[in-house]
């Protein structure tokens, strides 16, 4: 990565949630999870509702990435990141990073010390993305969500 894209992380509302959807559109992740009508945006919408859904916004306003942190979602332990995306047109440009970022800045600062996630085996760019800030591969389940694709769990200690 050059240099990370300017984005301010801001929590999603409701007045987003087709903005949300837009960042998932043309990616792997879609195509293997969010084909079912009104799976994705069932999910942003419960997201929203918790409070839990984080945007990163450009400064012209634009919903370029967004992310689903479930603070007890691992186990009821530690913070879990259960859906990160970047739109397709700022792909490459630190989004992710700064996303992530964002992730474990809440965690730590809400007294984790350690942060969690899953990527799945058809997303390898991903993978690169978590190892290289620091995530571990501590698990592996085949099948998990959907059948035929396989899950990596990575842990981050904070």
């Amino acid at each position: 990565m050059e240099h990370a894209m300017n984005v301010t992380i801001v929590k999603a509302d409701p007045s987003r949630l087709a903005e949300c959807r837009e960042v998932f559109l043309d990616s792997a992740l879609y195509d293997h999870y969010f084909t079912a009508e009104g799976r994705l945006e069932g999910m942003l919408a419960t997201a929203v509702e918790k409070g839990e859904l984080w945007l990163a916004v450009t400064s012209q306003n634009e919903v370029a990435g967004a992310m689903w942190m479930e603070m007890t979602g691992f186990f009821d332990v530690f913070p879990y990141l259960a859906l990160l995306g970047v739109k397709k047109s700022f792909r490459g440009m630190g989004v992710g990073h700064v996303l992530l970022r964002t992730f474990e800045g809440v965690s730590r600062a809400m007294g984790y010390r350690k942060a969690s996630l899953m990527v799945s085996h058809f997303n390898p760019r991903a993978k690169a993305l978590y190892q290289s800030m620091g995530y571990q591969k501590v698990g592996y389940v085949p099948d998990a969500i959907v059948p035929g694709v396989h899950e990596n769990i990575m842990v981050k200690d904070l």
